[in-house]
């Protein structure tokens, strides 16, 4: 696919840079150094708020005085995040009542409930249940799945994910934002629902609900409330327990999704009410990004910039798993923030500077809805009309050299045609998401640059392996069934580091070119985040 818009942009970083042979070297002893500290368990999980918080920031923080960087707010490595927690404990479980019987659902193994709201209880009688198939409003997809229903006070039960039959609707396979989970429970509760049940499935999640188990009864995150439209609670379900619900209201769950698929279905009451007890305990508490500035070496062009963001948070102490009470988070994250240390380190040793500044920014609360960026962007450093792009690293390649890399988001800005560029001279290409249906792009720390118009990169690790490809595809797709969000996400000796080096360099080239670049980088015409720019 090409893209005529980016020509300007790609024809500027080729005369700006175009010889990245003599790079500063990245290798896999310095990533797995920075790695074992961060996901050691001295860092505890590096849960929001705790000891292993601070710790990692310190880390982080000294990492890049030691590189050189400036720090990257006056005189402060550390931009304050002010957080508030609330852990919900189930102090009544959620029963239905229906024409064609009664039934009380046990947590987690049926259902997740958190607070939607710093409301300090929550007690559903009652509550009436609504089936809104996917919960989505997007008049330019003439697409509606309220249809002018009162939807206030009432538990909606919701579809994850977007329609995906029609190629000319939600970008086909491809999820949008429609998609997210996120989305639902925002929707619910500007259409005024007391809350919103999301159902499960693997295929619509990617990933097992084993995952949604995992933050039950742990405390939760968020910026504080602003007085936008809250629920009482949100709740994910297993597709059993949805099919139960639905049942009790004499409704079939396979014929109410079939006829949603439809389209502009209004919403079906289930004839079906709930009953839900929560206490939420709440506190506050802070946490920190940690930014570190490389000066831009370019008089006209050092007071835009580049900003490499990777989430250092992950989920701390959490539920015993095979004895492990220790979310370490090694690849999700210590890997990033170890690809992101490295790419601060080369840069640094670049003479001259490149020609934009480069922002190292490290983030706190992905894991919590990608709070620390999204206050980041709310609350920029410097503005956001003077930041170019963000090249984001969530995740690093640790099963081996790919001929491959995956852009997250491909074709939706001029940064797709660089990455080409850059990739073809190295002898490697760039492939679109395999997973579209998956919507990483709205899943990670770019998606909050992305809202306020920041044409953003998320590379994720390739298929093609070199050595053994069949054997290293398998070990990568059970990290997802296995390890991802659990105690065993953890340094392994076995960790064949080879392919994150490549594709960091590869990730070093572009963010060296960028930065470079006499032009800036551009969103693709018609892009959803076009205008926001």
């Amino acid at each position: 696919m090409k893209f005529p818009s980016t020509l300007l942009f790609l024809c500027s970083c080729a005369t700006a840079q175009g010889d990245d042979r003599g790079a500063p070297p990245i290798t896999a002893e310095t990533l797995r150094a920075h790695v074992r500290f961060l996901s050691s368990d001295l860092l505890e999980g590096r849960g929001v708020g705790t000891r292993g918080d601070a710790l990692a920031r310190t880390y982080l923080a000294t990492q890049m005085q030691s590189f050189g960087l400036q720090p990257g707010l006056g005189a402060d490595w550390e931009q304050p995040v002010p957080i508030l927690g609330i852990t919900s404990t189930v102090t009544a479980p959620l029963a239905a009542r229906g024409k064609d019987g009664e039934a009380t659902f046990t947590a987690p193994d049926d259902y997740t409930a958190v607070a939607g709201s710093p409301a300090t209880e929550v007690a559903w009688q009652d509550a009436e249940l609504v089936f809104v198939g996917y919960g989505i409003t997007a008049p330019e997809q003439q697409w509606d799945d309220f249809g002018g229903a009162d939807l206030r006070g009432k538990v909606l039960l919701v579809m994850n994910n977007d329609p995906a039959t029609d190629p000319a609707r939600f970008a086909g396979k491809a999820r949008l934002y429609y998609g997210r989970w996120s989305y639902k429970f925002e929707e619910a509760a500007r259409r005024g629902a007391r809350g919103a049940i999301v159902i499960h499935t693997n295929e619509s999640a990617g990933y097992p609900f084993q995952v949604i188990q995992a933050s039950h009864g742990r405390e939760n995150f968020w910026l504080p409330f602003a007085g936008e439209p809250v629920l009482d609670a949100r709740l994910w379900c297993s597709e059993d327990a949805a099919r139960r619900l639905c049942r009790l209201g004499g409704h079939d769950l396979d014929a109410l999704r079939q006829r949603a698929e439809l389209g502009n279905q209004p919403p079906v009451p289930l004839g079906v009410t709930l009953g839900l007890g929560l206490r939420n305990e709440r506190r506050e508490l802070q946490s920190a990004n940690v930014l570190g500035v490389l000066p831009g070496s370019d008089p006209t062009l050092r007071d835009q910039h580049v900003v490499v963001t990777a989430h250092f948070d992950h989920l701390g102490i959490g539920a015993k798993r095979s004895g492990d009470a220790i979310y370490n988070g090694a690849v999700d994250n210590a890997s990033g923030c170890a690809g992101l240390l490295a790419l601060a380190q080369a840069c640094t040793r670049l003479q001259p500077a490149p020609r934009r500044s480069i922002l190292f920014l490290a983030v706190t609360a992905e894991e919590s809805g990608l709070l620390g960026s999204q206050y980041f962007c709310a609350n920029p450093t410097v503005p956001v009309a003077r930041i170019a792009a963000n090249f984001n690293v969530d995740g690093l390649n640790v099963w081996g050299r790919t001929t491959d890399l995956e852009f997250i988001g491909y074709g939706k800005n001029s940064l797709t045609a660089l990455a080409e560029a850059v990739a073809a001279e190295l002898g490697r290409t760039i492939a679109a998401d395999s997973d579209p249906n998956l919507g990483l792009f709205y899943r990670s720390d770019h998606f909050n640059f992305a809202r306020v118009g920041v044409p953003a990169a998320y590379f994720k690790g390739g298929r093609e392996f070199v050595d053994r490809p069949e054997d290293r595809r398998r070990m990568k797709a059970s990290y997802t069934s296995v390890h991802y969000h659990q105690p065993s996400d953890e340094l392994a000796d076995w960790w064949k580091l080879d392919g994150a080096v490549a594709d960091l360099e590869l990730l070093f080239a572009c963010l060296r070119r960028c930065a470079d670049a006499d032009a800036p980088p551009t969103w693709t015409p018609g892009d959803e985040f076009e205008a926001r720019r």
